[in-house]
């Protein structure tokens, strides 16, 4: 990974300034924005995703402070996040394959598209009504987030407890497999 910017108070003061101009609630942005990030970092099981949350947010802080003019701060987050993840994945296999000094393309650009194509491979392995679950589950984002599981779990006949119930249970077994899936791909 590159080497980590330093934060400043005026670059994350930017930050916040982008997040909205009451503080408390451009705060409170930043801590849902970081635990989103965390949330994805989990997700692609990288190691210390706390610490890459933060690079991420350090890197728009970073641009902010350079003059950039960010229009979408959660679009800009999403590809920096994708840039960062496979810095990491670069990172990984060469600590794994104990090369230090690899070159950039050891690791194919498009390697984060491995993962699409594991998580595509083991959505295929679900049954249909599971898929279609984890689906309408984690689609949707933002302020329509509980109407929608509430419309889900209505839709399903069974309570949102129950229905987080399941879809945790769905998402754990969907996580196993791409482990296996990742695991696979990176020993072949």
């Amino acid at each position: 990974m590159r080497a980590r910017w330093s934060l400043t108070p005026d670059s994350f003061e930017r930050l916040l300034e982008l997040l909205g101009p009451d503080r408390q609630a451009a705060s409170e942005r930043y801590e849902e924005l970081r635990t989103w990030l965390i949330g994805l970092f989990v997700w692609t099981r990288v190691r210390d995703p706390e610490s890459l949350a933060d690079v991420v947010l350090d890197r728009a802080a970073k641009r902010l402070a350079e003059g950039e003019q960010i229009e979408n701060l959660k679009a800009w987050i999403r590809v920096a996040a994708k840039r960062v993840l496979q810095e990491s994945y670069h990172s990984e296999l060469q600590e794994r394959t104990g090369v230090r000094e690899a070159s950039r393309t050891a690791v194919p650009a498009g390697s984060i598209e491995v993962d699409h194509g594991c998580l595509d491979e083991c959505m295929n392995q679900l049954p249909p009504e599971s898929r279609r679950l984890l689906e309408r589950y984690y689609g949707v984002e933002g302020t329509k987030l509980i109407p929608a599981r509430k419309e889900l779990a209505r839709d399903l006949g069974i309570s949102v407890e129950t229905l987080r119930t399941r879809a945790l249970r769905l998402r754990k077994n969907l996580e196993q497999c791409m482990v296996k899936c990742r695991e696979s791909r990176l020993n072949h």
